[in-house]
């Protein structure tokens, strides 16, 4: 398995973007990424100029609603979303599961605007185990930016009710974007060839990472067994194996002063169980029945102490 940088959250002229479907494409290349999703509000009509052959991609769109937004992905057919109502989410998630579609929440604390309403997430959601992830991190990082904590600690308190879901980044990406922004990414952990169906089986299976750039994963090791990053495990003592790669998408860090720190191992109720130096590959711990172990890679941007790459959990049974 190989972990490759990603943006999922995408727009062009077919919505509000000024990117053309193909010089959306362009601009991925031009950024080293490896796939896109497209996810237009409220059309897929963009989908049918994208070529393959620029890069790989996922057919997607962005419900957008006054009472939230959702990223529905690589659906086999049509989902109406104009009769979605906070009250009626989960029969309507029911009907893009039905349709093969992969389900996230987009940027659940935004603010709306007037040209796109509803940014905040007000759907009424009681059967989370329909969704598969939710985008944590949205836009660029700076000060200004106070949604992100939000939106993880959500994240967080789903994790402690048992639901399994996967983290994503979300550029949001509408036009061609300033040097001097710092965005993200989100690594897809996939095998074999990159293309839709991959990196669907990735966000579904719970193999991603956010991060500010630096390439950033794990392995787990117990009872002479190898397990990867979304998946389940038995609880006892376990040895993590990081990958990281500071360097990794350095080009994009828009001149940022990035120090990588710590590396922290997180588990229910945001807890801290083991902290290590970044540049530490390995870390032994206890596993507990019925928890969530996720990583997470600490450091500064610009002197701001920040969490700079989140991974999904695993969990133990």
């Amino acid at each position: 398995m190989k972990y490759y940088p990603c943006e999922l959250h995408c727009h062009t002229i077919h919505s509000d973007g000024n990117f053309t479907p193909q010089s959306l494409q362009e601009a991925a290349v031009k950024n080293e990424l490896s796939l896109i999703a497209l996810t237009d509000h409220n059309t897929f009509s963009g989908t049918a100029e994208l070529r393959k052959e620029i890069i790989p991609f996922i057919k997607g769109i962005e419900w957008t609603t006054y009472f939230g937004h959702m990223l529905v992905l690589g659906t086999e057919s049509f989902v109406d979303w104009r009769d979605a109502v906070p009250d009626n989410i989960d029969e309507k998630i029911s009907e893009v599961k039905k349709a093969g579609g992969t389900v996230g929440i987009a940027h659940p604390f935004q603010c709306g605007s007037p040209i796109c309403t509803g940014g905040r997430w007000e759907f009424q959601v009681h059967n989370w185990e329909q969704t598969d992830y939710m985008e944590i991190w949205h836009e660029a990082f700076h000060s200004g930016n106070t949604e992100n904590e939000r939106a993880e600690a959500l994240w967080s308190s789903l994790l402690d009710k048992g639901y399994h879901l996967a983290a994503s980044y979300g550029k949001d990406w509408h036009r061609p974007q300033n040097d001097n922004t710092l965005f993200g990414c989100t690594y897809l952990g996939m095998d074999g060839d990159i293309n839709e169906k991959s990196a669907l089986s990735a966000i579904k299976n719970g193999r991603t990472v956010v991060s500010t750039g630096a390439a950033f994963f794990f392995t787990v090791k117990q009872n002479g067994k190898e397990y990867h990053i979304g998946d389940t495990v038995n609880e006892g003592i376990c040895k993590f194996d990081f990958q990281t790669d500071f360097h990794k998408r350095e080009a994009f860090s828009a001149k940022k002063h990035i120090v990588y720190k710590t590396i922290k191992i997180i588990t229910n109720g945001r807890k801290t169980v083991c902290e290590i130096t970044a540049n530490q590959n390995t870390a032994e711990i206890q596993l507990m029945k019925n928890h969530w172990y996720r990583a997470e890679l600490w450091g500064t941007i610009d002197e701001t102490e920040q969490p700079l790459a989140i991974t999904s959990p695993i969990y133990t049974k």
